[in-house]
């Protein structure tokens, strides 16, 4: 279970939003709405406990994220805004640091394999990603999900610049994450609510908006 206590977060002087109290227990998405500026991403990256809230607490299975926050990442993948890939690596070198990072090995050919149900393939994977669209840049990025064992996923618009066949492979990847009863917290400015991503989102979603 995730959950907020009373947490408020401020940009210099300015309180963007205050008291917000949130419970996702497993199965449910938390979608985040709200105005450019309105602090969605500073919600997400406070959830994620890469930013700290100016008051209040995040927990996880009821312990604040704080007192064991190697636990707590060991269980969590965050996806920025900004597919996080090193421009003069390929997309299976990428993913290897990746996963390394998360203290995972990958063999290659589950690399490949994922990135093949992404459409990337051939001479795109070999590439340095400086020279994929950011359409593809944001494919491999996405291609974390299905390699590593997160329970919570915290993605930042993961929609930006997919196309229809992208988007409808992220859908079916978040509909399985949250079958296996799993969390998952996400913004996006290109659909309204969790059911315009897969309709059997609907019943599963935690809606707030800024």
């Amino acid at each position: 279970m995730l959950n907020t206590l009373e947490i408020s977060c401020q940009r210099g002087r300015h309180l963007l939003w205050s008291d917000v109290n949130l419970t996702v227990d497993p199965g449910q998405l938390l979608f985040v709405t709200g105005a450019n500026g309105s602090g969605k991403s500073s919600l997400l990256r406070i959830l994620a406990g890469l930013s700290s809230a100016n008051s209040g607490a995040v927990l996880w299975c009821g312990e604040k994220i704080t007192i064991d926050a190697q636990k707590y990442f060991s269980q969590l993948l965050y996806i920025g805004h900004q597919p996080p890939l090193k421009p003069e690596l390929n997309a299976i070198e990428n993913l290897t640091f990746l996963t390394q990072l998360h203290g995972q090995s990958v063999a290659q050919d589950q690399m490949i394999a994922a990135l093949q149900s992404w459409e990337l393939q051939g001479k795109t994977i070999s590439l340095p990603t400086k020279h994929l669209s950011q359409g593809q840049k944001q494919r491999v990025a996405l291609t974390q999900l299905a390699l590593l064992e997160k329970r919570l996923w915290i993605l930042d618009e993961p929609f930006n610049s997919l196309d229809t066949n992208g988007s409808n492979i992220l859908s079916k990847q978040l509909e399985l994450h949250l079958e296996q009863n799993h969390f998952v917290a996400l913004t996006s400015h290109l659909h309204e609510t969790a059911a315009h991503i897969a309709p059997s989102l609907q019943h599963r979603e935690i809606r707030i908006e800024f």
